[in-house]
């Protein structure tokens, strides 16, 4: 109990103190808002002033949300660059995250058309990313189905284009959608086919994220040695990139927090989760605040502290309410409803159920989970098509190597014929014309040896691939020059050498006959 108060009291004063800290900041900023003259300085100010309100009073920070999503209106209204009304329309949709996830979902789709309209002139991989920007905010709004089949397209778009990265990003955007929907296996399936690809890349915040991720899979189906093995390793990458800069919060404190809680480790778990909120409210990260409060609770009444369970997983409920996050208000209800039956607290534990009920009809219906499991069917689908196909890519690239070897050994072949036979004079142009076709066929030959090679560096770009031929070509052709002038040289020795052969058999046959008849008279 000493340790529960001594909690308690600790974040009562950091609260306190952090909220004196965040009024004096939000002054300054008020006091800079006052006296700004441009639209973009404002923007600035009023983000800057709607995240300061995030944790002390919600309704002003959806209120300076309101006056920067304004303003950027009004500079959207004066672009016309695409590529910046495309900016701009994202920087809506992200201000709308805590206000309106319908108006949010609405500008990422906005641009996403803007990426479509452009598709043959903006760069590669840019519909692809609004495609997966499009499916965090159907994911951040519950509506999961949605937000799977986005992943999806994004994926069939960025696969051509060999980005590992964004391949790796949309791997954990399909995995987030599984966990939140209690498919941990298949979660898990996907993370580790993020890390596969990310793995020999150091410190990128693909793999950052999905170890954290990873590990709260595991840790949510029971099996902790390998939940603590990942999260261990995304808080050592954390530090050692950040030098212990907060920069995303405390979400990997607080997943550190319920293994240690699992474990049986009680000190060890609450001085994670008490890190945890501390850096959530520091870069006023709302959504892994309020999820810590509920896995906080879940602590408590894993340790038999009811009191204090329905203390912080009513906090963690209001700001999920407030915010309307629905798969975590889902959670918070769930949890409370609990809580109430077993302090037999009937009409407290009936109200949280209604609650419960309400939301998982909007998140999980039977009709949503179907759509859910198809989606995913279709998925298994056309990947095991693409393995197909690219089984028989292999095997048709490798039998096409195979005849490249073959024609090369028989063209090297007659040249070697030609070079050594002593039997005729060979042609000096015959050499050439079969040098050439070497040539050509050495070209093709690495072509089909080093294509899988190139697309891979190349990301399928035309020009690269293009540029990449042409070095090889550029190796090849003075290789070639120096092997004909050599040949050439050389033919011309055997030429000589088969010509004084022939002109010496030619005389030692005239001399012979020339003494026959000779010889012929003598013996008449």
């Amino acid at each position: 109990m000493t340790k529960i108060k001594y909690c308690f009291t600790f974040l009562f004063l950091f609260c306190v103190a952090l909220t004196n800290a965040q009024q004096t900041h939000i002054d300054s900023l008020k006091q800079q808002l006052s006296i700004a003259k441009a639209d973009t300085v404002k923007i600035s100010l009023d983000f800057q002033i709607s995240k300061a309100y995030a944790n002390t009073n919600p309704d002003s920070m959806v209120l300076y949300s309101r006056k920067t999503i304004q303003l950027l209106h009004h500079l959207l209204a004066t672009e016309n660059v695409d590529s910046f009304k495309m900016q701009i329309l994202w920087n809506i949709a992200d201000m709308y995250q805590y206000v309106s996830n319908d108006s949010m979902v609405f500008y990422a789709q906005q641009v996403l058309l803007i990426c479509i309209k452009n598709r043959n002139s903006f760069p590669a991989g840019t519909e692809a990313k609004a495609l997966l920007n499009l499916a965090g905010s159907l994911w951040w709004a519950g509506n999961y189905p949605d937000a799977k089949e986005t992943y999806f397209k994004a994926l069939q778009l960025a696969e051509p284009l060999a980005d590992t990265l964004l391949i790796g990003r949309i791997y954990n955007g399909i995995a987030m959608v599984n966990r939140n929907a209690g498919n941990y296996r298949e979660a898990i399936n996907y993370y580790t086919k993020a890390e596969n690809l990310t793995r020999s890349i150091p410190d990128n915040q693909v793999l950052n994220t999905l170890l954290v991720d990873k590990g709260k899979s595991y840790e949510q189906l029971g099996i902790l040695d390998s939940a603590y093995t990942y999260v261990q390793e995304c808080l050592s990458m954390y530090f050692r990139k950040f030098q212990g800069k907060n920069v995303y919060g405390g979400g990997i404190h607080s997943a550190m927090g319920v293994i240690y809680s699992k474990m049986g480790k009680e000190q060890l778990a609450v001085e994670f989760f008490r890190q945890s909120f501390q850096l959530n409210t520091e870069i006023n990260e709302i959504r892994l605040l309020a999820r810590g409060y509920c896995e906080f609770a879940e602590h408590f009444d894993r340790f038999n502290q009811r009191d204090s369970a329905i203390y912080y997983a009513t906090k963690g409920f209001l700001i999920d309410q407030k915010f309307n996050l629905l798969v975590q208000q889902l959670q918070a209800a769930a949890l409370l409803t609990k809580l109430y039956k077993q302090e037999n607290k009937i009409d407290s534990a009936f109200k949280y159920q209604q609650l419960m009920i309400e939301t998982r009809d909007s998140v999980f219906s039977n009709e949503k989970i179907n759509r859910l499991q198809t989606l995913e069917f279709n998925e298994q689908l056309r990947q095991q098509e693409l393995a197909s196909e690219k089984t028989k890519s292999e095997e048709e690239r490798k039998i096409n190597i195979q005849y490249a070897l073959i024609a090369i050994g028989l063209v090297t072949l007659i040249i070697l014929f030609l070079f050594l036979s002593r039997s005729f004079i060979t042609n000096s142009k015959l050499i050439s014309f079969f040098g050439v076709i070497a040539l050509l066929l050495v070209f093709e030959f690495l072509n089909l040896l080093l294509h899988p090679f190139l697309e891979r560096i190349t990301h399928h770009s035309p020009i690269f691939m293009l540029l990449g031929l042409v070095c090889i070509a550029a190796l090849l052709v003075p290789l070639h020059h120096k092997l004909e002038k050599w040949t050439t040289v050389k033919l011309v020795e055997k030429n000589k050498a088969t010509r004084l052969a022939n002109a010496k058999k030619t005389i030692d046959k005239l001399e012979d006959k020339m003494k026959d008849p000779n010889e012929s008279s003598k013996n008449a």
